[in-house]
């Protein structure tokens, strides 16, 4: 806990070391000598540290009051895990363990043990053979390498495969832990065309909802020249899409619905087993309960909304994505499944080291967070037992022993973990009850095959048969010396 003895040690300590003293949860202390001594600490908080005053006032209501911060306006009910946090319906994620590289990589592997990849509701990282990415600037690494505008889709967040977990952190990097024969990653520097075809990641920079067809059918085209019908059949494909960022930054419009479902079912109707996660604009800021995005004040058109416009246009954003999902959960599709996070919602005690300079684009670490933040999304689900800790501190989850899948619209409600052997008993055809009944229908399969054969048979040994007696009943009349209506006398 914090302690100051008055108010000026507290106020130098602030203006020597605010980071190290506001970034602290202990901080609460100070909130409450501010409230019982004076309102100056808090006109100096809002004029030297705005930022950490946001922090401090998630905290206190008295602070929020005085600051003005409880305005409904600011209010941020765009993350869609609090909203399924206090579902009774959706099943606890328990996480009881966690890895910050390959070598404390303790998960366990369960592939080998339970039946997993036979459908949406039980798909485990093990199972995922292929990675891809359409989308926007996210997905192309723009920015990574410094000072310069190239492509850096090696390092891409999504399907990032340069150097490995403990040098890059990127989702599919994570995936090569549970699977090292992953496919389709994306490995240095080039736009969609200069890289070859096997690496799957089609998304381009500026790209916009309305691009997500045509972005499909390059996918569709390079994924059916890597691999035939067959092989597709057994093999799982995750596609991240991440749109949004660019098109709220440009236009601050809405999303394009009906492309985004075009693009989707011509990818369902050409590959066999889909896992998608459609990821939306990003949302950096200081604490979950903040409106104040940070991307607002580097894009022109957004900087020039109000707050309520800009909630407003979140809002849409997340009922629209939401409502796509919830099309195609309600379809019931076994081997597509379509998860949607629609806000990337990354939080940071120091959100601004999260971004390129002046520009809407998230840098270095900026992706590592974003790879964490959806890698523990995606394994835990939107309610799990984990105490919120600052994300940086973070380690990456393993999948819970009570459902090591990726939760999913499938199985967020209900988890069933079966082994491979209960699956194979569940799924076995009915044995014959005894040896006799197996007599039987092998004598039936004898007589099905051979059918002609035996007709023919037949029909031979009746004509043996017919001429044999024929001759003997013609041979025994011969040889009577009475016909058999002549009439014999004395009768």
């Amino acid at each position: 806990m914090v302690h100051f003895e008055n108010e000026k040690e507290m106020l130098h300590a602030l203006n020597s070391q605010p980071h190290e003293i506001c970034g602290k949860k202990e901080v609460i202390a100070i909130i409450d000598i501010v409230g019982m001594k004076s309102a100056k600490f808090v006109i100096i908080l809002w004029t030297l540290l705005w930022m950490d005053v946001l922090v401090l006032a998630q905290f206190d209501p008295d602070l929020n009051k005085l600051l003005h911060i409880n305005d409904p306006d600011l209010d941020d009910d765009i993350d869609d895990s609090k909203e399924n946090s206090k579902n009774p319906n959706v099943q606890t994620s328990y996480i009881d363990r966690g890895f910050n590289n390959r070598q404390s990589f303790t998960c366990p592997l369960v592939k080998s043990l339970l039946a997993t990849g036979i459908n949406g509701g039980n798909l485990s990282p093990e199972d995922i053979d292929i990675v891809a990415a359409m989308g926007d600037a996210l997905s192309t690494g723009i920015g990574l390498w410094p000072d310069t505008d190239i492509e850096f889709r090696g390092a891409a967040f999504t399907t990032g495969g340069d150097a490995n977990i403990d040098g890059l952190v990127t989702f599919a990097n994570i995936l090569l832990v549970f699977n090292p024969q992953l496919e389709g990653i994306s490995h240095g520097m080039g736009d969609v065309n200069s890289l070859p075809d096997y690496q799957f990641n089609v998304a381009e920079t500026g790209a916009e909802t309305d691009h997500m067809v045509k972005q499909a059918n390059v996918l569709i085209a390079r994924i059916k020249a890597r691999y035939s019908s067959q092989q597709l059949a057994s093999k799982w494909l995750m596609l991240f899409i991440t749109i949004g960022t660019e098109e709220l930054c440009a236009k601050c419009d809405e999303p394009n619905l009906d492309m985004l479902r075009r693009a989707l079912i011509a990818i369902r109707r050409a590959i066999p087993n889909v896992l998608v996660v459609l990821v939306g604009p990003v949302h950096v800021a200081k604490s979950a309960h903040l409106t104040y995005n940070l991307l607002k004040p580097r894009c022109k058109c957004l900087s020039k909304l109000s707050n309520t416009e800009l909630r407003h246009l979140q809002h849409v954003w997340r009922d629209s994505l939401r409502r796509l999902e919830s099309e195609f959960a309600e379809r019931h599709y076994e081997t597509f499944v379509l998860l949607v996070i629609p806000m990337l919602s990354i939080q940071s005690r120091y959100p601004e080291q999260l971004f390129i300079a002046e520009r809407p684009l998230l840098n270095r670490r900026g992706h590592t967070y974003a790879a964490k933040w959806l890698w523990n999304r995606l394994v835990s689900g939107t309610k799990y037992n984990v105490s919120r800790i600052p994300l940086s501190e973070e380690s990456y989850y393993c999948p819970s022993l009570g459902c090591p899948f990726f939760r999913t619209p499938s199985n967020l409600r209900q988890c069933t973990v079966i082994t491979k052997s209960e699956y194979a008993r569940m799924h076995a055809t009915p044995a014959p009850k005894n040896d006799l009944n197996k007599e039987k229908m092998h004598g039936r399969d004898i007589l099905r095959e051979h059918f002609v054969l035996w007709v023919i048979i037949l029909v031979v040994l009746s004509t043996i048969s017919v001429g044999i007696l024929g001759t003997v009943f013609f041979c025994h009349g011969m040889k009577a010396t009475k016909g058999r209506f002549e009439t014999i006398q004395g009768v």
